[in-house]
């Protein structure tokens, strides 16, 4: 019985009064920190923020090329981009070291495969709690070269999100498709996308201290006379852009007390 004993005990175990094998509170105690992910993780390791919080996580997107206002009255209207996801996530750092396994593959065509099937062209990061900004600044500075080499725009400005951002909600508005082109990714899918989309939009606007000039534009806007929603209605930075940046720029209070005066805009804005 000794011998039987100390075997047990190398291996964590022991016997009660009844002769039961039970294991050691002490091994217990050790599984007591191991858990399930709880949250965003990441397709390729299953792991996040719990067991790898400095890692950044990252959106899989697709970003294709098009006109930010289809009203627009121009023979050049303005371009930007247009932004869809089905939302799977991805440490970059995978997303890197997968890439680099595939040599035979291109790297979306990579990633499509860890993305349910559908196309994506960028990898929107996400600030988490334990991840350092110098790192989540150099995974946008990455996103937005995806960005660029997507649409062939140069200019990848805080303007350029907010008009992405604007041209996403009227999908919502419109019923219209979110897979069309990515061929994957529904309502729910890009509704869980928006938040983080407003993130990247507001940390430039913020790292470029540019929020009182969009303050200040936002008053010129509400400020202007009803002869002057007309024109607007159609621009580029009409009542729909300003909308976008109000929800992200504005405080609830403000929000509150100026609510009417942008739904009367959009409300021309419909009929024109």
């Amino acid at each position: 019985m000794a011998m039987r004993a100390k075997q047990l005990k190398a291996i964590g175990l022991k016997t009660n009064d009844k002769g039961q094998v039970k294991a050691e509170t002490s091994v217990l105690k050790q599984f007591e920190g191991i858990g399930e992910e709880t949250g965003l993780v990441c397709v390729i390791c299953r792991e996040g923020y719990k067991f790898q919080p400095a890692k950044v996580l990252a959106i899989y997107t697709f970003t294709r090329r098009t006109h930010v206002e289809d009203a627009e009255k121009l023979v050049r209207k303005t371009m930007g981009y247009s932004t869809v996801s089905h939302f799977n996530l991805v440490h970059v750092d995978c997303h890197l070291a997968a890439v680099r396994q595939q040599r035979a593959r291109d790297e979306w065509e990579s990633a499509a495969l860890q993305n349910a099937n559908t196309k994506c062209n960028g990898l929107l990061p996400l600030w988490g709690p334990g991840v350092t900004e110098s790192s989540y600044a150099s995974c946008l500075a990455r996103h937005n070269t995806y960005l660029t080499e997507a649409t062939a725009q140069r200019d990848i400005s805080y303007q350029s999100t907010v008009q992405d951002i604007k041209i996403l909600i009227s999908k919502f508005a419109q019923e219209k498709s979110f897979s069309v082109e990515s061929g994957g990714g529904g309502p729910q899918s890009n509704l869980h996308l928006l938040p983080y989309l407003c993130h990247m939009a507001l940390y430039v606007i913020n790292t470029t201290r540019a929020g009182p000039r969009e303050t200040t534009n936002i008053q010129t806007w509400l400020q202007s006379s009803p002869a002057q929603w007309v024109e607007a209605a159609t621009a580029a930075d009409g009542p729909l852009y300003y909308t976008a940046m109000c929800i992200m720029i504005m405080s609830p209070t403000e929000w509150s007390a100026k609510k009417t005066d942008i739904l009367k805009r959009l409300l021309v804005t419909v009929h024109i």
